[in-house]
């Protein structure tokens, strides 16, 4: 089905109606949607602007000229959403419910912060060690004291990194079990939302590692080009590089983008990796700028509001950083790198990464499948089926069109009885005439 203009009737990957997947994990899901069996929110009617939509009401025509007003359960109005609604949506639904995302994020990153800060104290003085050892001219440093300086940064490093791609795993279905409930307008405490997150993990990390594992493969192989045409041509080598590493940016931006609706897809389709994909490669067709501007500006505003809350720590990371002064006569004096200023730097840092992680790790997941649930309305009719798992009867003054009637089987048409001929009145009986008393 075509992201555009599909029906909720076409029939799908393996069999499936994407109109009718089910909107929950488990057969008989958390709210028991009504219409499409329990666990069930199908795609009712016509998209937007298709045939066999009602084009006398619509949205701002309602009865004696009044617009109507879009039912809204929970965070977003049940019609096609504009941008600063779903915008708004996103940090609705972190106010209300902070708990539910962000306390299986804050335990999972407890869990994650004690090896990390494990290593981080151990490596401090080495670490340190290395770095007073390092020449202040980079030119002059041997081989040896290069790698004591590269390889506690790459365990480090390849640690948070490790951390951060978890969260991001753990985001991404917590963040859409919980505007599902936000949607509906639904209680969801923190441990509803982690237990109907969890068996949608698996399918999420196979997801994400085809894409980022697309993304790497390509990378090698625009990688291993420009190495030989470096044997060949160091400048022809150059300019390939300049061309190729900046189609792969711009094409990994495109899918990546293009891809938004895939979590949500297999999260409240319960599909698979390779349907998953290929359903949010086309629901998010002909979207991609919205898109692309929606979770950037989501990702921009998540960002300052972190490194605002965070810049106590990282004052204080910076103060305890040594630097070089000078003394009256000119005389520069070197700042000491102590294993105790290293371990408090390595620390804080770790903490202000994985606080950033937390707080941010929920935001771009919302954002996406509110541009699933925006495209799913406007092609399948997902509103409709989304007010009736509210309890919302939707009216013809809403601007929804009623069920068409069904119509009545006519009655056969019996054979009229064949005419019976007129049969002819019997004589009258003779009338006596004789006079009385003869």
């Amino acid at each position: 089905m075509s992201g555009d203009g599909g029906g909720p009737g076409q029939q799908q990957h393996d069999g499936q109606q994407h109109g009718g997947q089910p909107y929950g994990p488990g057969a008989q899901g958390p709210y028991g949607a009504p219409g499409g069996g329990p666990g069930h929110w199908p795609g009712y009617g016509p998209a937007y602007g298709q045939p066999g939509w009602n084009t006398g009401g619509g949205w701002g025509q309602g009865p004696w000229g009044v617009a109507p007003v879009a039912p809204k359960p929970g965070v977003l109005p049940l019609r096609p959403l504009g941008f600063g609604e779903m915008f708004s949506s996103v940090f609705d639904t972190v106010r209300r419910y902070t708990s539910a995302l962000y306390l299986p994020l804050v335990v999972v990153a407890g869990i994650l912060a004690v090896p990390m800060l494990t290593v981080c104290v151990l490596l401090s003085g080495p670490f340190a060690d290395a770095l007073e050892a390092f020449p202040a001219d980079p030119a002059d440093a041997t081989g040896a004291q290069l790698w004591d300086v590269v390889r506690p940064a790459l365990v480090i490093g390849g640690m948070y990194l490790l951390a951060v791609m978890v969260q991001y795993v753990i985001a991404g279905p917590l963040a859409t079990v919980v505007l599902r409930a936000a949607t509906l307008g639904r209680k969801l405490t923190a441990g509803q939302a982690w237990r109907e997150a969890r068996p949608r993990l698996r399918t999420t990390t196979a997801v994400t590692g085809l894409l980022f594992g697309g993304v790497l493969l390509a990378y090698l192989l625009v990688l291993v080009a420009v190495l030989l045409l470096d044997l060949v041509d160091g400048g022809l080598a150059a300019l390939a590089m300049v061309l190729l590493f900046g189609a792969l940016v711009v094409g990994a931006v495109y899918v990546t983008v293009r891809l938004a609706p895939q979590v949500p897809v297999v999260v409240l389709e319960e599909s698979g990796p390779k349907t998953a994909i290929r359903r949010a490669w086309q629901l998010n067709k002909g979207n991609w700028w919205r898109s692309l501007g929606l979770t950037a500006l989501i990702s921009i505003v998540g960002g300052f509001a972190a490194g605002i809350i965070s810049s106590p720590l990282r004052i204080v990371m910076a103060v305890a950083l040594p630097v070089d002064t000078t003394d009256y006569a000119g005389t520069v004096l070197d700042g000491q790198l102590t294993h105790g200023t290293m371990t408090l730097v390595l620390l804080l840092g770790m903490g202000i990464g994985l606080f950033t992680s937390v707080a941010t790790g929920p935001l771009v997941p919302l954002a996406n499948g509110v541009l699933y649930i925006d495209r799913r309305i406007r092609n399948e009719r997902l509103d409709i089926a989304l007010a009736e798992a509210a309890g919302i009867q939707l009216a013809e003054s809403y601007g929804y069109p009623q069920p068409a009637p069904v119509p009545a089987q006519a009655a056969p048409v019996q054979p009229a009885p064949p005419v019976q001929p007129v049969q002819p009145a019997p004589p009258a009986p003779p009338v006596d005439e004789r006079p009385e008393g003869s």
